[in-house]
């Protein structure tokens, strides 16, 4: 057990995981709130419609007061005025859908760049931290001790294969 702490390679180990657990919340708390400020985009603009819409049926009322003595012509303005409604509310609602496919997708694809980026970075980093560490170890060694791990090392190399 002794021998485990004091292997670079489990101390590497142990940072990479810590630096993960680090990462996580940054990266959960940059998704959540892209996804909120999205979610309140979404809830103005039906808000609005619903705005357009109340607004839509109180212009009918008044039309149906000015015209109570003119029966045929509020029946043809309730009937329009209610198609045109129906029709601006379902556009109204399938542009939303659309948009709110399209800034999901658009939201995913960030969020998978983002994922990329950051493990080639971790990569990049252990690699370059793997290597500082292996130069230092080996720099310390004396070359006959040097000569023995690396045979050791081409002995289980060519084991594995």
């Amino acid at each position: 057990m002794g021998y485990l702490f004091s292997d670079p390679k489990f101390w590497l180990l142990v940072s990479f995981v810590i630096f993960l657990v680090l990462m996580i919340k940054p990266f959960k708390s940059m998704m959540i709130g892209g996804l909120d400020s999205k979610i309140e985009e979404i809830k103005q603009n039906i808000d609005k419609s619903l705005e357009s819409f109340a607004q839509a049926e109180e212009k009918l009322k008044i039309a149906e007061e000015q015209t109570i003595d003119l029966s045929n012509k509020v029946d043809e303005i309730i009937s329009n005025a209610k198609s045109q409604a129906e029709s601006i509310s379902k556009n109204i609602i399938e542009k939303t859908n659309q948009t709110i496919k399209s800034k999901e997708k658009n939201s995913l694809d960030r969020i998978k760049q983002i994922e990329l980026s950051a493990i080639q970075s971790i990569k990049t980093q252990a690699s370059f931290e793997l290597n500082q560490i292996i130069h230092n170890y080996f720099s310390t060694l004396s070359e006959d001790v040097k000569i023995k791990i690396i045979d050791k090392s081409v002995t289980d190399l060519s084991s594995l294969n």
